[in-house]
C-alpha cells in the first residue's frame, strides 16, 4: 500500500499556487497499478488541462525519473564503501522474496537470517528518506508486513521473507536511511531474525535463488 508525499508549501508570488494553498484546484489521486513486480504508487493527475498518460505510463515515467536522476543523493547516502560491499546486481549466495527483500543465513551454525532490501527495489523506490522497523524481541511472519519504507515517491510495506523473532535491527538507518540506496547488501541491511532451526531450511527453500529473482525482475 502506497501513500503520496505531503503537499508542498505555497510557491512565491507570481508562481502557480502550490497544492493546499488558496486558489489551487486539487487534482485527482490516480492509483498507478503495479507493473510486474513493481508495487503500485499514487500519482497526482491535474484537474484540468491536456490529457495525461494512462496509469501504466505514469508509473513508467516515475520509475524512469528515479533511475536516471544524475547527481541526486538521499540524506546520508555516500559513495561506495566497504561496510559489506556496495554491489550491483544480485549476490548469488542470498535468497530473494517476491516482495523484493533478500535473506542471508548466518555463516555460523545459528539459525539467524539477515534481511534487507534488494538493489532492484531501492532503484525502483528512489531516494529513501525514512524506515520503520520492529524492535528486538518482536515476532515477524513470513509474507506479512513488518515495517515500512518511505522514499521521495511513496510509502511501502516491508514484507518479511521469513518468520521468527527479531534479534537486532539496523538502527543506523534512523540517522542515515540513504544507506539502503548506497549499500543495500551491506550497510543498508534491515533486520537480523532468529528463525526456528527446524523450519529454517524449508523457509529458505521457499524463496527465490539469484537466477530466479534475476529472471523475475530483469536485473
Amino acid at each position: 500500500m502506497s501513500r503520496p508525499p505531503s503537499p508542498s508549501p505555497p510557491g512565491p508570488a507570481g508562481q502557480p499556487a502550490a497544492p493546499g494553498s488558496p486558489g489551487h484546484q486539487p487534482g485527482e489521486l490516480a492509483v498507478s497499478p503495479g507493473i510486474g513486480p513493481v508495487p503500485a504508487i499514487l500519482v497526482t493527475r491535474p484537474a484540468a488541462g491536456p490529457a495525461v498518460p494512462g496509469a501504466a505510463g505514469l508509473l513508467g515515467h516515475a520509475l524512469a525519473r528515479a533511475l536516471h536522476r544524475p547527481g541526486r543523493r538521499a540524506p546520508g547516502r555516500r559513495p561506495d564503501h566497504d561496510s559489506g560491499g556496495t554491489m550491483t546486481g544480485n549476490p548469488a549466495g542470498l535468497r530473494y522474496s517476491t516482495d523484493h527483500l533478500w535473506a542471508r543465513p548466518a555463516p555460523d551454525a545459528s539459525a539467524t537470517v539477515r534481511v534487507g532490501v534488494t538493489e532492484f527495489a531501492q532503484q525502483s523506490l528512489g531516494d529513501v528518506v525514512e524506515v520503520t522497523l520492529p524492535g528486538p524481541g518482536e515476532s515477524v511472519q513470513a509474507g506479512e508486513p513488518c515495517g515500512d519504507i518511505e522514499s521521495v515517491k511513496s510509502v511501502n510495506d516491508l514484507v518479511s521473507p521469513v518468520a521468527g523473532t527479531v534479534r537486532q535491527r539496523n538502527d543506523a538507518l534512523q540517522a542515515e536511511p540513504g544507506l539502503i540506496n548506497a549499500d543495500p547488501y551491506g550497510g543498508g541491511w534491515l533486520l537480523d531474525i532468529d528463525v526456528d532451526p527446524g523450519t529454517l531450511g524449508q523457509q529458505l527453500a521457499g524463496l527465490l535463488d539469484e537466477p530466479a529473482y534475476r529472471s523475475r525482475t530483469g536485473s
